[in-house]
């Protein structure tokens, strides 16, 4: 398994993490270690990565719950008491750590959960459910010993065998939602459904229905939470983030039309969001 998720300098480390959507990079990074590896060939059309997390905070230190930005994927958990699904939200959600301890899991790519749950995504339930609805062997039990290999690379493996036993057909359209969502987040100049439609030639119908049947959140949506990762970054380069100027240059107009997208993204105004985020 080949890792992807580089031991960078703490700054860029931090950088790398809120690209990931993780809100408060400089607290999860005291006291976590992530490592993020790719899948197989076979499966990289489905699987983003795997990831790893390992956890240690001493005794006493009061450690605020990791906040993530939702992203248009599905991830599966395994924990020492557990193994879960977690579907998709436009919310963020978080979990909680305290001792030291250990998860890991998978994430798919936008779509790639599609072919596993077998019907339009808008069904997935949002939030936590049993992971078992999908894949039948990963009960309580299984997760133990998964967690129990003696290295992380074993238990990445351990989690791929678990994803290959369950026998599907790949939509024949996961390489187009790839290619759309990679154009959102890398091109500057979609910044909105209307755009996305014109650039890859399909109708405005069309890219909601496949967005709806096989992502299960809007391409509206993705394309909002690509300028919100875009808005977070840039602050993080001004000593005093200039919102107004944030905004004019993701496209926006309007302010209040900003704050309320980046509220609804992160559950905080702009401002509240960087100052909680110098105080961690």
């Amino acid at each position: 398994m080949k890792e992807i998720f580089q031991k960078n300098a703490k700054p860029d480390r931090e950088a790398q993490l809120r690209r990931l959507g993780m809100l408060s990079a400089a607290s999860f990074d005291d006291f976590s270690s992530l490592r993020s590896f790719l899948p197989s060939e076979e499966l990289s059309s489905l699987i983003s990565h795997y990831w790893i997390i390992h956890w240690n905070i001493p005794e006493g230190v009061t450690y605020r719950p990791t906040e993530v930005l939702a992203a248009p994927m599905v991830n599966i958990f395994f924990m020492q008491a557990e193994a879960f699904l977690y579907g998709l939200t436009t919310q963020t959600f978080d979990y909680e750590a305290y001792g030291s301890g250990v998860m890991a899991g998978a994430t798919f790519t936008p779509g790639g959960f599609y072919p596993f749950w077998g019907q339009s995504m808008v069904s997935l339930p949002p939030y936590k459910s049993d992971l078992q609805e999908v894949f039948p062997e990963a009960t309580p039990e299984f997760s133990r010993q998964l967690l129990a290999k003696e290295d992380d690379e074993a238990i990445v493996m351990g989690i791929e065998t678990l994803i290959r036993q369950k026998h599907i057909v790949e939509s024949p359209y996961i390489k187009t939602i790839a290619s759309i969502i990679n154009a959102v987040n890398f091109d500057q100049k979609l910044r909105s459904v209307e755009e996305v439609s014109k650039h890859f030639g399909m109708s405005k119908r069309s890219l909601q229905l496949l967005f709806r049947r096989e992502v299960g959140v809007s391409l509206k949506w993705v394309i909002m939470r690509a300028r919100m990762l875009e808005a977070i970054e840039e602050a993080y380069k001004q000593p005093k983030p200039d919102w107004v100027r944030i905004a004019v240059d993701l496209g926006y107009s309007n302010q209040a039309h900003f704050i309320t997208d980046f509220r609804r993204a992160t559950g905080q105004s702009p401002a509240k969001y960087y100052k909680e985020s110098e105080v961690n």
